[in-house]
């Protein structure tokens, strides 16, 4: 009888500070683009504003999680959970995931200078008075405001490849990316790749047997003389 170890992989979880902060840059964006989206459908004014202030508070937050997750990577690093991939699929990932980064960094800095350009001055959390990156201009921030469009698109444009290839990594080619980046304890047991296809590889022997077995008798009659 096999060992259960060769139908299982042990997959060890990224440190929970990665996975929360991983978790919570994506939380803190679909809330913030929900407010601003949802702030386009109200004509209330104190409902624009208290949407509008919390996109910018979200925003300012992100870029506090997104230098809390640079620091923890570059001290923590990341288990390599996708052994096999060749090295262009490799550096492809680590330049698109650095992308991100870039755009998630610029994309909160441009909402920081339009709000300095609209001659608004920014609290953290209401509370922490910041510098402002410009002067208040208002064609300044007209510029600004497209940047941080296309900005948005961007972030988008790099999204949807990664949650992609997190399925195509946890459904096609069944490693552990996706399943050490989720919620749960440090190390879990998955089957393994081989593991899964055996139940399909045993109905496909049984098949093929049957199928012999049906044609033998077929065989032997056509074989006997008249």
């Amino acid at each position: 009888m096999r060992s259960s170890a060769s139908a299982s992989l042990a997959i060890e979880r990224h440190p929970l500070v990665t996975r929360v902060l991983h978790w919570a840059t994506a939380v803190i964006l679909v809330v913030s683009v929900s407010a601003i989206l949802y702030r386009e459908t109200t004509e209330q004014k104190t409902v624009r504003q208290v949407l509008m202030e919390l996109h910018r508070q979200l925003g300012l937050l992100v870029l506090l999680v997104l230098v809390a997750r640079v620091a923890v990577r570059s001290v923590k690093g990341l288990v390599n959970h996708a052994p096999g991939l060749s090295a262009g699929v490799r550096r492809a990932a680590t330049l698109a995931h650095w992308s991100m980064y870039g755009v998630l960094a610029g994309l909160s800095l441009l909402g920081w200078a339009l709000c300095n350009a609209h001659a608004i001055h920014l609290r953290l959390f209401g509370v922490i008075r910041l510098p402002d990156l410009v002067a208040a201009d208002s064609d300044l921030a007209d510029t600004l405001s497209d940047y941080h469009i296309w900005a948005a698109w961007v972030l988008l444009a790099l999204v949807v490849p990664h949650v992609l290839a997190a399925l195509w990594h946890h459904y096609i080619r069944r490693d552990g990316v996706l399943t050490a980046m989720i919620p749960g304890n440090a190390v879990i047991a998955t089957r393994s790749p081989v593991a899964l296809a055996r139940p399909v590889l045993s109905l496909v022997a049984r098949t093929q047997r049957k199928a012999r077995a049906r044609r033998a008798p077929m065989v032997g009659r056509e074989s006997r003389p008249l």
